[in-house]
C-alpha cells in the first residue's frame, strides 16, 4: 500500500495542502473544527510524515528578522542590542530592517522576510500601521513575536510595558506637582501604546477627581515637528495647560520647543513628562521627567521567546510579558 500524504489527505476533506499541513503542526491561524478533522483524518489513514521532506522542511537557517520602525530612536536601537545579544548567545544572527513609520514599507519588510529564509520575525509596528493580513500571512510561514508596539488582533507572544500604570504615574506626578489642568499629547490613535496611556491618564485624573476634558487630548505623529505644531494649538488656547504629559519623549521635546517660541517657562508656567527616558531627556535644558521602560531586557526577551518558539516541538501557546516602567522626576516638571 502506498504511504499517505499531505495531498491525500487535503483532497479527501477538500482543502489546501497548506492547511493540512498547518493543521497538523497545531497552526493557531487554522480554526480549531478544520484542525481536528484534519488530525481525525491523519489518525484513520495512520498517516506518518515523510522524513527526508520533514528534514527540509524543518531546516533552519539559524537567523531571525527584526522590523522596527526607527532606529534612529533610542528605544529600539537598546531594543536591538538586546536582541542581538540574546541571539548570539543562541547561535542566532539576527537581520534587521526598518519601516520608517511606513504600513506601506512595514509590509515590504514583511515579504523580504518571508523570502529571506529567516526563521521567524520579532516587530514592532509602524506608527499607522491598521492592517493584520501580511502579518497573519507571515505567521502562517514563521513564527512571529510582537514587542512594545503590538496588535490586539494578532494571536502571538507579545512584550510590552504595562502602559496604563506607567502612563498613571506620570499624570498623578503632574498633579502632586501641582498642576490644574493636565492634557495628554497622544500619538496616533489607531496605535494600541496610545489608548492604552491614555487609559492610565483617565485613571489619573479619576482618582484625584479631575474632569477628563476631551479637548485636552490631541493626536500627533512621534515626531518633534508634529508634536510642536499640536502642543502650539493647546498652549494659544485661552484656558491652556498647565501641565502635559507626552507619549514620547520626541512628543515631549515638540511640546517644550512649542513653550520656548511662546516664552511660557518651565517648569513655572508649564510643567511636561514623556515617556521613554531617551538619553536626550538628560541633556536638554530643562532636563526632562520621563517614564523608564527595561528596554535592553525587553529587547532580550522578544528574542528568547521567538527562539524558543522556533525549536519547540510542542504546539504553540502565546506567553504575554509585561514589565513595569518607573518614573524619572527631572526639571521639566519639578516645582521649586
Amino acid at each position: 500500500m502506498e504511504q499517505i500524504t499531505i495531498k491525500d489527505i487535503a483532497r479527501l476533506l477538500n482543502v489546501s495542502p497548506s492547511t493540512v499541513s498547518r493543521a497538523l503542526k497545531g497552526n493557531p491561524e487554522i480554526g480549531q473544527e478544520t484542525r481536528m478533522k484534519v488530525q481525525e483524518m491523519a489518525k484513520r489513514l495512520n498517516y506518518q510524515p515523510n522524513k527526508a521532506a520533514l528534514s527540509l522542511l524543518q531546516a533552519r537557517t539559524k537567523t531571525i528578522g527584526v522590523i522596527v520602525p526607527n532606529l534612529g530612536y533610542n528605544f529600539f536601537a537598546l531594543a536591538l542590542q538586546g536582541i542581538e545579544e540574546e541571539a548570539s548567545s543562541r547561535g542566532y544572527t539576527v537581520i534587521a530592517c526598518q519601516s520608517l513609520e511606513s504600513e506601506e514599507k512595514e509590509i515590504r519588510n514583511v515579504n523580504d522576510m518571508k523570502r529571506s529564509g529567516v526563521d521567524g520575525v520579532l516587530i514592532s509596528l509602524a506608527q499607522h500601521s491598521r492592517q493584520t493580513n501580511h502579518l497573519l500571512d507571515l505567521q502562517s510561514h514563521m513564527p512571529l513575536v510582537m514587542f512594545d508596539r503590538v496588535s490586539d488582533e494578532i494571536r502571538s507572544s507579545k512584550i510590552f510595558v504595562n502602559n496604563i500604570a506607567g502612563a498613571f504615574s506620570a499624570v498623578e506626578h503632574l498633579i502632586k506637582a501641582g498642576c490644574k489642568r493636565i492634557a495628554y499629547l497622544a500619538g496616533p490613535k489607531e496605535l494600541l501604546i496610545s489608548s492604552r496611556r491614555k487609559d492610565g491618564y483617565n485613571m489619573a485624573l479619576y482618582r484625584h477627581k479631575r474632569k477628563v476634558e476631551e479637548a485636552l487630548i490631541v493626536h500627533c505623529d512621534f515626531n518633534a515637528k508634529s508634536a510642536e505644531r499640536a502642543a502650539m494649538r493647546l498652549l494659544k488656547s485661552k484656558d491652556r495647560p498647565d501641565g502635559i504629559f507626552a507619549v514620547s519623549d520626541r512628543v515631549a521635546i515638540g511640546v517644550m520647543e512649542a513653550a520656548r517660541k511662546l516664552g511660557i517657562s518651565m517648569p513655572d508656567e508649564l510643567s511636561v513628562v514623556g515617556f521613554n527616558d531617551e538619553p536626550v531627556a538628560s541633556l536638554i535644558h530643562p532636563t526632562l521627567s520621563s517614564v523608564r521602560q527595561p528596554v535592553l531586557e525587553m529587547g532580550k526577551m522578544s528574542a528568547r521567546l521567538l527562539i524558543d518558539q522556533i525549536e519547540s516541538a510542542v504546539p504553540f501557546k502565546p506567553v504575554i510579558k509585561s514589565y513595569m516602567t518607573r518614573l524619572i522626576i527631572r526639571e521639566s516638571s519639578r516645582k521649586k
